[in-house]
């Protein structure tokens, strides 16, 4: 089996006659309990797995079927040999997640019943957040990137310095807590409490450190523990100790799923119900189950031990509480953050853009708070319809642009806005109400004449009010009406952030161009905007400093819409792209077609190029423009407008074409003219369905999917079709799946 296709694949080009690359695979070893055997096969799994070897540009190719039945091969003789940590290593990191062969997963042929891996799940920063632990500083971090899903329970380890930080927040709960007197009875100046005292204390502080009360025999072993600390140390260090004691137990810093239920004939373990409790509350909020009146009410019945129970439970949190909640703070927070992480547009405000290329190229206001926050009420707004969710997102041109969110809201408050304004009474209003601040304020004490300039101020900016909005009102626009910072919606000053959508900004007093919608979404030009990834808080968030970065923009699309592999970068390579003003990014990016870059750069150039037809403020383009000198012009300012207007710049068309390969459908693969055409042709696909619901699974269950999985991916994605793309049908299928409920 494997000495034919590597005669038939591999030994022209790495044979005894020829080795190129210096790997010569006509006498490979195959001793796999040597280390150099191992790291030998390690590396042609790997390029196996990318699909790197054989080279693209070899006419007579492996089938999949040939291919998957070597990664198979070689799979199983790393594991069984004992040898292969690195490889194990890799199935475990997220950025691996991908290596599980799609096709496989989906394909129906895998019989084995699956599970998870019992395991301590230590808990996350947002997590520690809710304990109630005052200010103080969170012991946990993550050791992921930040451009994917963080919360990886085999990453997330209890060391040295998380047990240090732990002792750390020990100590400053308890000092804060002693300064308010919650220890009074416990100086040491007072006779030592009674035993029913010290019963009630570490019942209290069992259930406020760890979330529950303590069992009988943790009462017992605690209430030894804390005679002894007294007698020792005196009451309230005996006290401190012994609550200390508690911040140092396993379950205070970890989340316990080892699977204390019943054992099926299978030999996995299913989760008891407190177990299930937990495990549902830490899959939707940031609490424990504690604080879930839903979870405790089917706990408290008996009613949380099946799978039925749990999809029952799940139903009902996401029926009333999957959108609901405060704009910045909702009711089920770990679903919104899965957008976050899944598509990192929240990420936007890291990459530093240049205050004076802001102004040089007409970006009044680089607000990307805002961005991030309109594309998280778009999706919102698909979360509320859910149906065929996972295509809409990556397809839609309807947008919300400085809006609240809420309809309703947004009339209401804009018609008190014009109601007030257009008072006959208003500027007088607006001048007797800063006459009265001035009589509060200390710094206008005996300056008559400071005052009567604010108050002409006052007057004057009344004045102009009135005017912009008779102005505005006159042209049939609404005048956006500067929402405030409230429950209903967050703070929008003004329409001066909105150029990244193409669209003519203004400030306050300034003449309003863009005839904004009071009610959203808002349906943007079909031929620019298609789903999230054509979002100018995406597109910024996959930007440089200067310019567009087509790289991670493919690397994107390939691995989370196509479940692509890509190989490790070598150490050797130069990854930085030529400058040149006389040429368009597209065109210095040439370089990478050369023989060595384009074995992992024809997977990733093709998706991200045709993104260039953005420019990296997220503004939709069809022309570069460049000056007398031939060199590329960025400005868009008023010396723009009379260059322009002087026939002093030329013009060419954005190259944005591209191509899909790797969709598995042949009606999805080829070439596309632009983003809009690729997020059209791959957001209906079943891959980009299958590749975000493998994402979601890893969100849910801490891990990477295994090939004992595919039952539950397979159930998950039937689940979302049957019911026309319902978000809610695939969180339930995934959460009361198998992945879910078993341990073993």
């Amino acid at each position: 089996m494997l000495k034919p296709f590597l005669k038939k694949n591999c030994i022209r080009c790495h044979g005894e006659k020829k080795q190129k690359g210096k790997l010569a695979l006509h006498e490979t070893p195959f001793d796999f309990a040597k280390a150099e055997t191992s790291d030998l096969w390690l590396k042609i799994l790997e390029q196996l797995t990318a699909g790197d070897m054989p080279p693209a540009d070899e006419e007579d190719q492996p089938s999949d079927a040939e291919r998957n039945v070597i990664i198979d091969w070689i799979d199983r003789q790393l594991l069984t040999a004992g040898s292969g940590e690195a490889y194990r290593k890799k199935l475990l990191a997220p950025e691996y997640g991908n290596w599980v062969n799609h096709e496989k997963l989906f394909s129906g042929e895998i019989k084995t019943l699956p599970f998870s891996p019992a395991r301590l799940w230590r808990f996350s920063t947002e997590i520690f957040t809710h304990k109630g632990f005052g200010n103080a500083k969170s012991p946990y971090s993550y050791v992921t990137s930040e451009r994917g899903i963080r919360d990886y329970a085999a990453m997330s380890v209890a060391d040295q310095s998380t047990v240090q930080m732990t002792m750390i927040v020990a100590d400053s709960f308890l000092t804060d807590r002693e300064k308010r007197g919650d220890f009074a009875k416990f100086a040491d100046d007072n006779p030592v409490p009674e035993e029913q005292a010290l019963r009630a204390v570490i019942m209290r502080e069992h259930l406020r450190v760890i979330g529950r009360e303590p069992t009988k025999n943790e009462r017992e072993k605690y209430l030894t523990f804390f005679k002894d600390s007294i007698q020792t140390g005196g009451n309230l260090n005996g006290l401190r100790t012994t609550i200390k004691a508690m911040f140092l137990s396993p379950e205070s810093i970890y989340r316990m799923e080892f699977g204390l239920g019943e054992v099926d004939e299978h030999g996995r373990r299913h989760l008891s119900p407190d177990e299930l409790a937990h495990a549902i509350a830490y899959a939707l909020t940031d609490h424990g189950p504690d604080r879930s009146q839903f979870i405790q009410e089917l706990v408290r019945k008996g009613e949380l031990k099946t799978k039925e129970d749990v999809a029952h439970l799940v139903q009902k949190l996401l029926d009333e509480q999957l959108t609901p909640g405060h704009w910045w703070r909702k009711d089920l927070p770990r679903i919104m953050r899965f957008f976050d992480e899944f598509f990192g547009f929240h990420r936007a405000g890291t990459v530093f853009k240049d205050n004076d290329r802001r102004r040089a190229e007409k970006i009044p206001q680089w607000n990307t708070d805002m961005l991030v926050h309109d594309a998280r009420m778009l999706i919102e707004h698909v979360l509320k319809k859910d149906n065929d969710v996972i295509a809409k997102l990556l397809t839609t041109n309807e947008y919300f642009i400085a809006h609240p969110g809420d309809n309703k809201y947004a009339r209401e408050h804009y018609e008190k806005v014009v109601a007030e304004i257009t008072d006959p009474d208003y500027a007088e209003a607006q001048v007797e109400k800063r006459r009265e601040q001035i009589k509060r304020d200390f710094n206008f004490e005996d300056m008559p004449e400071k005052a009567e300039h604010a108050l002409e101020d006052a007057r004057r900016d009344a004045e102009k009010t009135v005017a912009v909005y008779k102005a505005s009102l006159e042209k049939g626009m609404y005048r956006h009406p500067s929402y405030p910072f409230s429950n209903k919606g967050r703070g929008i000053g003004d329409l001066l952030y909105i150029e990244p959508y193409n669209f003519p900004s203004n400030g306050r007093h300034g003449e309003q161009k863009w005839y904004w919608p009071l009610e959203q979404p808002l349906k943007m030009p079909k031929e620019q905007r298609a789903g999230l990834l054509t979002h100018p808080a995406w597109l910024a968030a996959y930007s440089l400093n200067e310019d567009n970065d087509p790289i991670h923009r493919g690397i994107w699309v390939y691995e989370r819409l196509l479940a692509g592999v890509l190989g490790d970068v070598p150490p050797d390579v130069d990854a930085a792209v030529p400058t040149d003003p006389h040429k368009t990014l597209r065109e210095r990016m040439e370089p990478l077609r050369a023989e060595r870059c384009w074995k992992c750069h024809r997977k990733i150039n093709p998706l991200g190029e045709p993104f260039e037809v953005f420019d990296d403020w997220g503004r939709y383009r069809a022309h570069h423009y460049f000056d007398e000198n031939g060199e590329i012009y960025t400005r868009r300012d008023s010396q723009f407008s009379r260059k322009l207007k002087e026939s002093k710049l030329t013009t060419r068309k954005v190259d944005a074409a591209g191509a899909i390969a790797f969709s598995g459908d042949p009606k999805v693969d080829g070439e596309v003219k632009d983003a809009v055409d690729m997020m059209h042709r791959l957001g209906h696909s079943d891959r980009a369905r299958q590749s975000f619901i493998r994402h979601l699974f890893r969100y849910f269950m801490g891990r990477n999917e295994m090939l004992s999985d595919s039952k539950t991916l397979i159930e998950a994605e039937e689940s979302y079709i049957d019911n026309n793309g319902s978000f809610k049908a695939l969180v339930i299928s995934l959460l009361s799946s198998d992945s879910f409920l078993y341990r073993r």
